[in-house]
């Protein structure tokens, strides 16, 4: 079973891609990351994002790491407003929007996980990432853009 083996959607409103897009540009050289807030009953949808702040100092240019307080605060205002976090963003700067081996030894079960690649700082393209299975690899969801 390959890494593109089973196909998902996650449809994200327009401002909110627009938004992790500029995030991942004016973080370049180094990773950005942030929250995906919305809902995942009838299909998973992302209404909002949460930029953060890449608490990993050392290795920003090809890690991110979360203030465990900042996760929490965000999840309780989502929660508030009827929404719950669904999933992170992140960069990769020079490098592909695929998921490093660090993504997936880092990454939680039922999370979507968009990457974009920013190539010298302006160029970008960005895909979503999933896993349902401890022992199962990252498989694509492709990304629709809504109104």
């Amino acid at each position: 079973m390959g890494i593109l083996s089973r196909k998902g959607k996650i449809k994200i409103v327009k401002s909110a891609y627009q938004q992790i897009i500029e995030h991942a540009k004016d973080s370049y050289p180094e990773e950005c990351c942030g929250a995906l807030v919305g809902h995942v009953m009838g299909g998973r949808k992302v209404l909002s994002v949460e930029r953060m702040k890449n608490t990993n100092t050392e290795r920003a240019h090809d890690r991110y790491v979360i203030d465990p307080h900042e996760f929490n605060l965000i999840d309780k205002v989502s929660r508030s407003q009827g929404c719950e976090i669904i999933g992170f963003y992140h960069s990769h700067p020079d490098h592909p929007d695929r998921p490093s081996e660090e993504d997936r030894k880092s990454g939680q079960l039922d999370y979507s996980y968009v990457i974009v690649s920013v190539k010298g700082g302006t160029e970008v393209s960005a895909r979503s990432w999933i896993f349902n299975d401890e022992k199962a690899p990252f498989s694509e969801e492709k990304i629709e853009q809504i109104d």
